[in-house]
This record gives structure tokens, C-alpha cells and sequence, in this order.
């Protein structure tokens, strides 16, 4: 058995890679305990999922976004976190074997603890999210630099390196460091009958506030008679604004739309039963998507047979429009964004493949990282 050390700077409530990739490890045998961070010091501090066992750190109030405050409060996390492992380590009979680094903002925990060894899982181009609030700013670009420059230093000190596309897969090789591929794809699912209206969907992470001013200038653009009504779910550093935005709209009179904080796996479900078109798109301004990122929604929309919009002339593009999972249009052009709505209305998508490729390559990974066999656990 081995034991892992998961470290995500998030709350992990949920965020279905960390805990996918958790139920691999602990399907394989081994012990698996997710530090997740509670920025806003409101989540349950400890509890078990599925046998995951999950501790949410507080280290006072840390917003989210590119903030001194931010800074401040993800380097106390990773403190109390190495801390927290070491403390572990000299209390149980045996140490942590594997630290599972979700993005770079973890990799200083892994590269803490002596004698264990480090998988850094890269799930966005993290040292682009510091440009969010401003991707003019050149202080925000310096420091955007010097976090990429610490960020693959670090990544050559990692035991092994995935990666959840081929874009960020080839952004890495083209700076000499190896990795794998394992996608975001969830488990295959039921198809969903169609929604019963015409309804635009956001289900996740609510970051950029100009991803939702886009949408809501297209949904405008729709006429009353067929204009959608909008499902937004999902906290984040926007969420206050974008429920403001969407207030505003509702007062005006044209706008019809509901929104709802952070969600479960369960509550995904329901809400997709709802939702007819996933809006996946995002601003190109800071890299990220343009780099390489597929988010999330779009393969758990596909699962559901749902179609999603996405950006235009990226890798998730290419792959939504390769396997027929929705339609991809240009970011800043409303008119074509409000079509490609349309378009995708009414559609029924599937999953040209789920989960199970990607677990293999995953557990490959980690079992070649302690010489394990797929059908042998150490003890």
C-alpha cells in the first residue's frame, strides 16, 4: 500500500479531478488523504468521501484571485500543510510515499517532505491566473514571469508530471519537461432526454467576469420569443459580480436566469437535466485557454449528452468539434456567440471515450513511480 498526500489550493467541494484521480488510488489500494485549502473558512474542516479522507486547512481568510492577499494565504496553506505531513509522518508507522501536487501553487509541498516521492499534476498554466484581474498590468506580467520561471524549475524536481491536455502537454515539451496526457473525461453516463426549454448552462469555477458580460450581450441579442433562460452554479473570486450582472439583467425585464453558489456531484446531475447548451467559452487575454486548457465542463456536459459553445482556434475547439461535442465560435463577437447558441440548442452529443484510458495511463504512472504492477499493491 502507499501512501498519498493529495495538496489542492482549493476546497475541494467539489473538484472532480482531485477527487477522481483520489478514487483511482484508493480503488488500487492504497491510503489517500486530500489537503484541501478553505479560503473563505466556511467548508466542513474534515470529512471522508467514498473512503477519501479530506482535511480543509484555514489560515484565515484568503480571497480568491490575483491579490497580495491571495499571495499571503496560499503561502501559509502550503506551511501548515508540510507541517501538518511531517507531523504525520513521525506519528504513524510509516511515512507518506507519494505527495499528489495539484498545479504548481503545491509543488513546494512536495518538494518539502524528504523521501517522498513527488507527482505534480498540472491541471491549468497556473502562473496566467495572477493576469486575470488585469492582463494589461506589467507589474502583473513580472510576477506572472517569475511564477512560470519557479513553476518549471520546480517541475524538473517532480518524480513524474501529468498534465489534463495535449496543449499543456506540448507547452511542457517545448520546455524540456516530460509528462502525460490524462483528460478531464468523467465516467460515461446515461443520455439525458432533452431539457425542456431552451436553457444556457455555466456549471463550474465562476472566475472571469468578462466571460459572463459576453454571454449575457449574445443572449441579448436573441429574440424575446426564442431567448434562452441562463443556470449558472459555481463559486469563485467573480461570483458576487456575475450574480450582480445577472440582477440587472432580471430588473430590465429581458433577462431570465437563475444562480446558485458551489455544488455537488449529485446537484450537477439535477441541474443538468435542466440545462440544453453548456457555455464553456473564456477570455483569450492571459493564455490558458488559448495555451492548451480543456475545462471540465464540456466533457461532464458531453456525458449528459449535452452540447457546449466554446472558444474558437484552440485545443479545446479542436477537440469539441473533432468528436461532435458542440460548437466552437470567436470570443468578442456577440452576434456569432448568440447563433452558435441557437445552433447547439437541441442537439444531442456523446462521448467518443470516458474515464478508463485515462485512469490507465494515470495508474501507470504511479505504479511505475514504486515498480507496482496493475494487479499488486506494496505493503
Amino acid at each position: 500500500m502507499v501512501r498519498v498526500a493529495a495538496v489542492v489550493s482549493n476546497g475541494c467541494n467539489p473538484d472532480p479531478r482531485v477527487l477522481r484521480e483520489a478514487s483511482w488510488l484508493l480503488e488500487a489500494g492504497h491510503d489517500v488523504t486530500i489537503h484541501a485549502f478553505d479560503r473563505l473558512e466556511e467548508l466542513v474542516e474534515r470529512e471522508v468521501v467514498d473512503g477519501i479522507t479530506i482535511i480543509r486547512h484555514r489560515v484565515g481568510y484568503t480571497p480568491y484571485g490575483g491579490t497580495w492577499s491571495t499571495v499571503q494565504g496560499l503561502r501559509k496553506f502550503r506551511r501548515k500543510v508540510i507541517k501538518d505531513i511531517r507531523e504525520s509522518n513521525r506519528q504513524n508507522s510509516g511515512n507518506v510515499d507519494l505527495i499528489h501536487c495539484h498545479d504548481a501553487d503545491t509543488l513546494t509541498v512536495g518538494l518539502a517532505i524528504i523521501g517522498a516521492k513527488v507527482l505534480f499534476d498540472m491541471h491549468d498554466l497556473h502562473h496566467s491566473w495572477v493576469l486575470m484581474p488585469n492582463p494589461n498590468s506589467i507589474i502583473r506580467k513580472v510576477v506572472s514571469s517569475r511564477f512560470r520561471k519557479k513553476m518549471l524549475k520546480d517541475a524538473t524536481k517532480a518524480d513524474a508530471v501529468v498534465t489534463s491536455s495535449a496543449g499543456f502537454h506540448s507547452w511542457l515539451g517545448q520546455r524540456g519537461i516530460e509528462s502525460i496526457v490524462v483528460e478531464n473525461r468523467p465516467a460515461e453516463k446515461e443520455v439525458l432526454p432533452p431539457a425542456e426549454h431552451f436553457t444556457v448552462g455555466y456549471l463550474g469555477r465562476v472566475r472571469e467576469v468578462e466571460s459572463f458580460e459576453f454571454l449575457l450581450e449574445a443572449v441579448k441579442l436573441i429574440p424575446e420569443v426564442t431567448r434562452p433562460r441562463l443556470l449558472i452554479a459555481g463559486d469563485g473570486n467573480a461570483a458576487v459580480q456575475v450574480a450582480e450582472l445577472v440582477r440587472i439583467g432580471q430588473n430590465e425585464g429581458w433577462l431570465e436566469a437563475e444562480v446558485f453558489g458551489a455544488f455537488d456531484s449529485l446537484q450537477l446531475a439535477e441541474m443538468m437535466r435542466e440545462v440544453s447548451v453548456m457555455y464553456a467559452m473564456y477570455p483569450p487575454f492571459r493564455g490558458n485557454i488559448m495555451d492548451g486548457a480543456i475545462p471540465v465542463k464540456m466533457f461532464d456536459a458531453a456525458s449528459y449528452g449535452r452540447p457546449s459553445v466554446v472558444n474558437a482556434g484552440c485545443h479545446m475547439a479542436e477537440i469539441c468539434e473533432s468528436e461532435g461535442l458542440g460548437v466552437a465560435t470567436e470570443w468578442a463577437d456577440a452576434q456569432a456567440l448568440a447563433d452558435a447558441l441557437v445552433q447547439a440548442d437541441g442537439l444531442t452529443v456523446k462521448l467518443s471515450r470516458g474515464e478508463q484510458g485515462e485512469k490507465q495511463r494515470f495508474m501507470a504512472q504511479v505504479n511505475g513511480l514504486f515498480e507496482l504492477t496493475s494487479n499488486s499493491v506494496s505493503n
